[in-house]
């Protein structure tokens, strides 16, 4: 089953909001089996929308769309669906009634305007919202089923976890049979694209039905792994096998799979052990705390550190040695081996990480150009490892990045493996 997303609105194609509805939509329909193949906006014009519904019912078999169901003058989705199905406006009396309790509640009438948001087409079949005023609703032009709704993204969400996601596997499933969706979605990082690909060439060729798919998702590459199948448990099996053959490949590459990124994971795995983290940051300044903190309950593993971006407060904080800095430079081995043992020292912690590099766009040397960092691990139980990173990218993308490989030092230090 195809289907299209239609998303409407003047603020998304004057660039004045983002359109997140699409992404969030093409999601669900992935995990029902339903492949989306078209995703289009367009302003609230009545001829533009008209056209826009028109050619997305030639070519899929299934339309969502998002926008235009509120009170204004501007809002025309109703209006323009329900001419294009040949039926007139109603008003959806269950709507009313949340309306007319939601206005009565704050001492307000329900005004014309205010009624506007019940309107669906005569007819039509009706997904309440939980959690607005304006309902979604179904209709079929030319036999392709039109679903609306709302463009906020909290009354379309509630809309689908309410039945909307039931329906649309019902519809999927009425289409007739049609293949069933395998795949797993694995998180690599410390390669690049074009070398994942190299490495996966020819993986899934004599493999009936599956695809490979990459996602650079910085600082990560994101391997989507799809084999579709009529039937479910032969599409599985053979993802299984597959599964083999790409850990072969790329699995040093590969921190986990799923939904889940380096934070996360590394956060669970450090709460799972036991440990108690500490960071010394330099160019980072706090980044990899913000990353190691992202999971809740983080305060399980992480203690705290030291943001020490002058060399003044790498001695004062972290006691680094005023000789080796003046020996080796603030961005070496030596001295983030120095930083890490003083976050140590300072906190109690059983392991230290620190970060110091040259994030730019200035401050490089030929020995030590922009995008060099240096970063060390310490700790009983995580050993005793450093590792020199340089990145010829923007200075947003070497702290990034080098917040990245601070937590997957850490991964590696505490036993992390593949997923």
């Amino acid at each position: 089953m195809l289907a299209e997303i239609l998303t409407i609105g003047d603020e998304l194609t004057r660039g004045e909001i983002v359109d997140t509805n699409s992404a969030w939509l093409a999601g669900r329909l992935w995990d029902l089996d339903v492949t989306v193949r078209w995703m289009t906006s367009c302003r609230d014009d009545e001829a533009d929308l008209r056209a826009a519904l028109a050619a997305a019912c030639a070519r899929v078999d299934l339309v969502l769309t998002s926008g235009g169901l509120g009170p204004t003058e501007d809002d025309l989705t109703c209006d323009v669906v329900a001419a294009a199905a040949g039926v007139p406006v109603a008003i959806d009396e269950g709507a009313r009634a949340r309306l007319e309790q939601f206005l009565s509640s704050r001492g307000r009438p329900v005004s014309e305007v205010n009624l506007r948001q019940a309107r669906v087409p005569a007819g039509a079949r009706v997904h309440a919202s939980p959690v607005g005023l304006a309902p979604g609703f179904e209709v079929a032009l030319g036999g392709v089923p039109v679903v609306c709704l709302p463009g906020v993204p909290r009354e379309l969400h509630a809309i689908w976890e309410a039945g909307l996601a039931a329906r649309v596997d019902e519809l999927r499933r009425a289409h007739g049979a049609a293949p069933r969706i395998a795949r797993r979605v694995y998180r690599l990082f410390g390669c690049g694209e074009s070398q994942v690909s190299e490495a996966l060439r020819g993986l899934v060729d004599d493999v009936a039905g599956a695809s490979l798919h990459y996602q650079v998702k910085f600082p990560e590459v994101l391997v989507k792994l799809v084999v579709r199948d009529p039937d479910a448990a032969a599409a599985a099996e053979r993802l299984a096998a597959l599964d083999a053959g790409l850990a072969a490949r790329v699995g040093a590459w590969t921190y986990g799979t799923g939904d889940e990124p380096l934070p996360l994971v590394v956060g669970r795995a450090l709460l799972a052990g036991g440990h108690r983290v500490a960071v010394a940051e330099s160019c980072t300044a706090g980044l990899v705390g913000a990353l190691l903190t992202e999971l809740p309950g983080a305060s399980g593993y992480f203690v705290g550190g030291a943001i020490a971006y002058a060399d003044d407060e790498k001695v004062r904080q972290l006691d680094v040695s005023p000789a080796t800095l003046g020996a080796h430079g603030a961005v070496s081995e030596e001295v983030v081996r120095e930083m890490a043992r003083g976050a140590r020292a300072r906190t109690g912690a059983g392991i230290g990480i620190a970060v110091s590099g040259i994030a730019g766009p200035g401050g490089g040397t030929p020995a030590k150009p922009v995008g060099t960092v240096w970063l060390a691990v310490d700790g009983p139980g995580a050993g005793h490892r450093t590792f020199r990173m340089r990145w010829p990218g923007p200075r947003d993308q070497v702290r990034t990045l080098a917040a990245w490989w601070a937590l997957e030092l850490v991964r590696q230090a505490i036993g992390g493996a593949r997923a």
